[in-house]
Formats: C-alpha cells, structure tokens, sequence
C-alpha cells in the first residue's frame, strides 16, 4: 500500500511557505488558518510545534507568527548542501566582479523563476534582481530553464497566447547560442519596479495585475531574441546561461544584468561567452551533465 503524506506535515509546509511568501509581514492565527484551510485549533497546533523549533515565532505584543531564526539556519544548510547552487555562487560572483556588473544566480520553483542569490559590482545605477524577485515561467521569460527539454519547452509554449511559432524559433536560438538574451524596452523600468513589489509584497493585487497585463504586451514584442543580425546593435536587459544537474535537467542559471549601453554583435557574443563558460564551470564543479548544452556549437 502506497504510503500518503502526513497532513499535519503538508500544512507546515504550507503555513511556513506562506510566511516565506510575506518576510515582511506577521499572521494571526486565524489568517493563517485560512490560508491552509485547516481548522483553527490545528493551525494553532502545528504552529506551536513550528515554534519549539524557532522555524516560526509569535510575537509578543500582538500574538501574530513571523519566520523565526530557525529558518536561516535550514536555508543556510540547504544551500551549503546543495552543489550546484554552491558552484554557481562562485562562478556568479566571479563573472560580476570581473565584468563590473551585476549578476545573480536564478531557480526554478514550480512555475516561477526566482532570484536565490545576488552580486553586485556594477554601476550606480545600473540593472539589479533582489533575492526573492520572481517572474512566472510565461512567454518571453524563463526560455534558460525550459530551452534544453522536449517536454518543459512544450508546456512553456502552451502558455503563451501568441506567437508560438515565433517562441519556438527563439527556444531553437537560446539552444544554439547557450544562452538567453532579452531585449530592453522602454518599459523596462516600470516592470522592473513592479517587480521589485512583488519580491517584498508577492500577493500584492495591483502589482500582479500590473505584471501579468505587462507580460501580456510583451508576448507581443521582440523582448527574448532569437537569431541576431550580424550589423544590429542590442541594449541589453539580461542574458542567463544554464547549469544542469547531474540528469542533465536545468538546476540553475546565472543572469548577467545591463549594461546600460547598446552592444555591437561581436561585443554581445563576446559577453554571452563569459557567461556560458560561468556556468559550464559550474556545472562541471557541481558534477552535471550538460549534454544539451550549445547544440550548434559541438
């Protein structure tokens, strides 16, 4: 017999990713009951138990549950035993450094792809990503996660709502050149802010009406490139290169943010080779198998 999960765990993970999801923000009893849909009597159980582990905390003046310092040392745990994030970290902060840039390693988490680390050496006012910013895996964004799978590339282009052709070619493309390339627009700073939002406030309901309208105009523009045209000069938004796991799936990306001129075709290859070869090291270092990897280039 199959053993199933157990429900008091399921609502932990729950109530805890929950919390994650509002760093800033503190939960009754009964809020949190709600969101889990559990009686309130069982939330209040469970979060006593979070509590003996200081993985959640109530506050002393109002009685309302935060994250609790517990969680910092399972994340920082988590992130010491995972190898590719290790090996990305370096890489990441090595290339930022080197090209005085801003750089950050990315995750995939269920649908959304997110920033887990940053590194910052770049201008004053240059492209950042904080931790925490999220983007759902939609036309145009997140090609570097689902480019190298047959099946991840399909369900990426069922969601789009135009264009699949056009969305195809430029999975083809990312392939070809190891990475992927968004174009700047002259919305960029708008969407960067609401996305900025959303890192600190993920269920805020105009910044996610917002976003997902913005998403929406961009499924109809050249945002994620695909082949370049040897005379073009590009203003770069990001280029994310992939690190594969050990199955040969995407774990992570490293994103090379700016800079904030326009590049020559030469010059854009030139920079999206340092990044490829970031993360080819680190996959190589975290014992991945990156058989996909630059199709037209083996």
């Amino acid at each position: 017999m199959p053993i199933s999960p157990a429900p008091a765990v399921l609502r932990a993970g729950d109530l805890l990713e929950h919390l994650a999801r509002h760093p800033s923000d503190a939960f009754s009893v009964s809020e949190l009951a709600r969101v889990v849909g559990a009686p309130r009597a069982t939330c209040d159980s469970i979060l006593q138990a979070l509590a003996e582990h200081d993985l959640v905390v109530r506050r002393a003046g109002d009685l309302r549950y935060e994250l609790g310092a517990g969680c910092v040392a399972i994340g920082d745990a988590a992130r010491a035993a995972n190898s590719v994030l290790r090996a990305a970290a370096i890489e990441t902060e090595h290339l930022a450094r080197t090209m005085q840039c801003a750089a950050a390693v990315t995750v995939r988490v269920g649908d959304e792809a997110r920033v887990a680390e940053t590194f910052d050496f770049g201008p004053p006012f240059g492209l950042r990503a904080p931790v925490g910013e999220a983007i759902p895996l939609v036309p145009p964004f997140g090609a570097v996660f689902v480019a190298w799978n047959d099946d991840d590339r399909e369900a990426w282009l069922a969601r789009a709502e135009h264009r699949r052709p056009r969305w195809r070619r430029a999975l083809d493309a990312v392939r070809a050149r190891g990475y992927s390339l968004s174009v700047a627009t002259p919305r960029r700073p708008e969407f960067a802010s609401i996305l900025e939002t959303l890192a600190a406030r993920p269920d805020a309901p105009e910044a996610r009406r917002a976003r997902d309208e913005l998403i929406g105009e961009l499924q109809h523009t050249e945002y994620l490139a695909t082949d370049i045209e040897e005379s073009a000069t590009i203003r770069l938004t990001q280029m994310s290169a992939p690190i594969f796991d050990g199955n040969g799936r995407v774990a992570a990306a490293i994103m090379l943010l700016g800079p904030e001129y326009d590049l020559t075709t030469a010059e854009l290859h030139a920079l999206g080779e340092h990044v490829v070869r970031a993360a080819e090291r680190a996959t190589t270092t975290a014992g991945g198998t990156s058989h996909g990897q630059r199709t037209a280039h083996q």
